[in-house]
């Protein structure tokens, strides 16, 4: 008999039925998600150890249900609560997740912030979208040559500047963020100083 080939497997978040089961009965919070799961699990009771992995699909949509169960404010806190459910994956993966859904940063009445499915709360307009988040979670901002540099609160940085990215100012050659500081790529340094009077008046409106 020939061998049958390894299928090479990827970054796939793996669900551990027993960690699923308990969960749900102890009544969590994050029980509906938990029984939407369970449907993954193959075998019954004897096979309690068995694991099945979870698509892509399963995962966003497992991310979109913590989202609006839970007050999630970064990336870390995500994989965190998404490993409680059994559910393992990288902050990597994560962050793709989060760009491919959408998720908006807003701030909750108690001023922390936390994401938010991009259907609910989403200005239409792009300008008020940036002046939403820059309000909220820009610090600073300051000119290196051509370059803006906008300081933001830990873990917002790529949420404010995917907003800036949206607005598709002619004088943008890009951005680059990081966790609490992202750069905004411009032409010439008199561009940067323009950029920088108008993300001021955004941020301070």
């Amino acid at each position: 008999m020939s061998a049958v080939p390894a299928v090479a497997a990827g970054p796939a978040c793996i669900v551990a039925a027993a960690s699923m089961y308990s969960m749900h009965a102890s009544g969590a919070k994050g029980a509906p998600a938990v029984t939407r799961l369970a449907t993954l699990v193959r075998g019954d009771a004897e096979g309690m150890n068995t694991r099945a992995p979870m698509s892509k699909t399963e995962r966003q949509r497992l991310i979109q249900t913590v989202v609006q169960q839970r007050e999630i404010a970064t990336q870390r806190e995500l994989v965190s609560a998404l490993s409680a459910l059994g559910c393992e994956v990288t902050q990597a993966t994560v962050s793709r997740d989060i760009r491919e859904l959408d998720l908006q940063k807003v701030r909750t009445h108690l001023g922390r912030a936390k994401y938010l499915l991009s259907s609910r709360e989403r200005p239409k307009d792009p300008e008020q979208a940036a002046r939403h988040v820059l309000r909220d979670f820009a610090r600073s901002t300051s000119v290196s040559q051509q370059l803006l540099v906008v300081r933001c609160e830990i873990g917002t940085a790529s949420t404010v500047a995917r907003q800036i990215d949206n607005l598709n100012h002619t004088d943008i050659v890009g951005t680059l963020a990081g966790d609490d500081t992202f750069v905004v790529i411009l032409g010439t340094a008199d561009k940067a100083q323009e950029m920088k009077r108008y993300v001021d008046r955004l941020r301070e409106a």
